[in-house]
């Protein structure tokens, strides 16, 4: 059995993982989604929220139970590479899924910007709190394209809103990240963080294991069996 912890991405929210997480507590694996602070459906959202918050808020789960599988989507690839590098003997694997996987003082902005790829900036708008943005209807053709409209407005419906800090705070990645195992999951059709970035940041951070899934940016909405398949079998390594 392993302890997974799975971290959301910007705008999302524990409900992020709602699909994947039976199927791995039925594998007998212990599960947390977590809600990073600001997010979820009973959170305070601030634009004053930062990487720092993040970071101190997972390591304090992680460091609250024996050595955990660390699995972070898109922005919560930044936090899961900051976490395992100042815990790497608390961190069985860190699991990137189609996420953001930076190097020493690089933010979410520094790594989308270098990519020929609008993402979801169109659809970005004012947030509930100054400081903070949350996403259109239309970001939904960008997030998942292959999912149905019903799924995609219940998908959208659900997000959190995000605060700027967070995108644009520089992650602090230390050397004990690569005492880490590392997989990446990429995702074939992905317009949010492209194949292109995906392929540069494990490059220049190279994984012990990669897999791809032919689909857009949020696996665990449109391919949870596949991409639960992925962290079963990652889980039974570690």
């Amino acid at each position: 059995m392993a302890r997974i912890l799975l971290i959301h991405g910007a705008w999302g929210n524990a409900t992020s993982w709602t699909a994947i997480t039976p199927m791995l507590t039925r594998a007998g694996h212990q599960v947390e989604a977590l809600n990073l602070p600001g997010h979820g459906k009973d959170a305070q959202p601030s634009g004053e929220i930062g990487q720092a918050d993040y970071v101190n808020y997972v390591e304090e789960r992680l460091m609250d139970g024996p050595p955990a599988m660390l699995v972070g989507h898109s922005m919560g690839g930044i936090v899961i590479a900051q976490v395992a590098a100042r815990q790497p003997a608390q961190t069985k694997a860190a699991i990137f899924v189609t996420a953001l996987l930076p190097r020493d003082g690089e933010s979410l902005l520094d790594l989308v910007k270098r990519q020929d790829a609008p993402g979801v900036q169109p659809y970005v708008t004012h947030g509930p709190v100054p400081g903070t943005t949350l996403l259109t209807e239309g970001a939904a053709e960008a997030l998942f394209p292959e999912a149905s409209p019903a799924m995609a407005a219940k998908a959208l419906a659900a997000m959190s809103p995000q605060s700027n800090k967070a995108q644009k705070d520089k992650a602090l990645v230390g050397p004990g990240l690569s005492r880490v195992p590392k997989a990446y999951v990429h995702c074939a059709q992905d317009r949010v963080v492209t194949p292109d970035l995906q392929n540069a940041m494990v490059a220049a951070t190279p994984c012990d294991a990669s897999f791809l899934i032919d689909g857009g940016h949020v696996p665990m909405l449109t391919h949870p069996h596949e991409l639960a398949e992925i962290l079963l079998g990652l889980a039974a390594q570690v």
